[in-house]
């Protein structure tokens, strides 16, 4: 049990892809279940030298697109406060220290049974 407590609650395999700059992840919790898959994107922000004087300064995010999940939608922040630390951790490097971690999801209504375009009336 002790153990249990001191290993992260969850566990990514990662791939890479053939886009510059992004992943694809599986998420595991630390019982080897299946829990999610996403698609890292690392925003890099271009060198000052590349952009106008008067440009904001912006740091570099990673957003996390949530293709595939078994989690409901109570479980979405434990999940995120969980699994933001352990990204961090595994992604940064010295030339990369992301500011943010953005998540994000599919509508619940993607996928959803709708009715045949014929079958919608306009008045």
């Amino acid at each position: 049990m002790a153990d249990e407590m001191k290993q992260d609650p969850y566990r990514i395999d990662l791939m890479r892809t053939l886009w510059e700059n992004t992943y694809r992840g599986t998420i595991f919790d630390y019982k080897e279940q299946y829990v999610a898959t996403v698609r890292l994107i690392f925003s890099i922000p271009l060198d000052r030298s590349e952009v106008p004087d008067n440009a904001p300064e912006v740091n570099p995010v990673i957003i996390v697109l949530v293709e595939d999940t078994i989690l409901s939608p109570r479980d979405v922040v434990d999940f995120e406060q969980a699994m933001t630390p352990i990204l961090a951790k595994r992604l940064a490097t010295n030339m990369f220290r992301p500011d943010r971690i953005m998540y994000f999801y599919p509508s619940p209504a993607e996928g959803a049974e709708t009715r045949d375009q014929g079958d919608i009336r306009t008045n």
